[in-house]
């Protein structure tokens, strides 16, 4: 029998390969398993692979002078985290203020994942030309891949958030987004000046003297958060753990000191003080504290919203794919709908898909 190849060598094989099948493949020993994530490192040397942050809506997210590429930058095996930073020469987002609220944030290989091919089961018109006994037309067939889609949906594939902290008149801020696997750090800056290589680009903006500024220092995500995206009903639960979940548990115990219940883990102000290492007596964590007493945890609109959506046994995720919810959360305020009327809305539209997907085919009946 020969000698088993050196760890060096099956960790060069496996970062050729796609992330999901290294993820796959780490359990064919102990060896791979200690060496799995080390050879994604390598893998998102050699692939080229990066994240992408695009700003604003849809339309205006496809417009190269709306995206930032972060390329992976190092990988620390002890907390399981991979940072990301813009690639070398990266320049801010120019854009204006209406267009610092929605941001999406997206690693390329999750680009072009086909809808109709999920969780290892081909729903192409070979497959489901006779589900449940039903001849189907080829419309059919794509509503019923959007719906099985969004049965099987990973959080990680739709990664959309909305900027909480906005910089006033003439400031820069730094603020934060993030969920249980991913921080984002950007600075954002209203009333820039544009240099002449710019210019060319000022027929872009609503108002040539407002213009605002977006750009990224780092990005920093857990395993799980790369992997999510190219998987689907794969990952155990326990595999989602919370990024820093050492700095969390801290935070806890002081929150219960203070008497503060519930308080909402992934705001601005929290991610902030999760990065910074401040300890219990330190005037930020005084200070966070009184904040969070204030404001009753620092609940968002989106959170209320995804905590109706659960009472319902609906995914919070599911809400991504409505344009309307996005719409709202972009400026509640403006809008002509309610909070009640979308929530309505996006409630009624999941009950007619499920009863639709019901008549395509019985047999998802106990999927739901």
């Amino acid at each position: 029998m020969p000698p088993p190849l050196p760890n060096d060598v099956i960790q060069h094989v496996l970062a050729n390969l796609p992330i999901k099948q290294i993820y796959l493949l780490r359990g064919v020993n102990r060896d791979w398993y200690s060496i799995y994530e080390h050879a994604i490192k390598q893998h998102l040397s050699i692939s080229d692979s990066k994240i992408l942050v695009r700003l604003g809506p849809s339309s205006k997210a496809k417009d190269p002078n709306f995206s930032i590429a972060l390329d992976c930058v190092a990988f620390d095996p002890e907390t399981r985290i991979f940072t990301f930073k813009p690639i070398v020469n990266s320049k801010p987002i120019y854009c204006n203020p209406r267009h610092l609220r929605q941001v999406k944030v997206l690693y390329t290989e999750w680009i072009g994942i086909d809808a109709k091919i999920h969780n290892g089961i081909d729903i192409s018109s070979n497959y489901i030309s006779q589900v449940g006994g039903y001849d189907l037309s080829d419309l059919e067939i794509s509503k019923y891949a959007r719906i099985k889609f969004h049965h099987d949906y990973v959080e990680a594939v739709q990664k959309y958030y909305y900027l909480e902290e906005t910089p006033s008149i003439g400031r820069e801020i730094s603020t934060y987004l993030g969920d249980c696997d991913m921080i984002l750090k950007c600075h954002l800056k209203d009333s820039v000046v544009l240099s002449e290589e710019n210019i060319p680009d000022i027929e872009h903006f609503d108002n040539q003297s407002h213009i605002s500024s977006f750009s990224v220092d780092f990005i920093q995500v857990h395993t799980s958060w790369l992997i999510g995206g190219t998987t689907t009903r794969i990952l155990p639960t326990s595999f989602h753990s919370k990024i820093y979940p050492f700095r969390y548990s801290f935070l806890n115990n002081i929150t219960l000191q203070k008497d503060i219940q519930k308080y909402n883990p992934y705001s601005p102000k929290v991610i902030r003080w999760i990065l910074s290492g401040c300890m219990i007596d330190d005037q930020q964590t005084i200070e966070l504290c009184q904040y969070l007493n204030e404001t009753k945890g620092d609940f968002t609109i989106r959170d209320k919203f995804q905590r109706e959506l659960e009472k319902r046994n609906i995914e919070k995720q599911i809400m991504w794919k409505y344009s309307l919810v996005a719409r709202f959360f972009c400026d509640p305020e403006n809008s002509s709908d309610t909070f009640e009327s979308i929530l309505d809305k996006v409630v009624r539209a999941e009950e007619d898909e499920k009863e639709k997907a019901r008549k395509f085919n019985p047999n998802l009946t106990k999927l739901y």
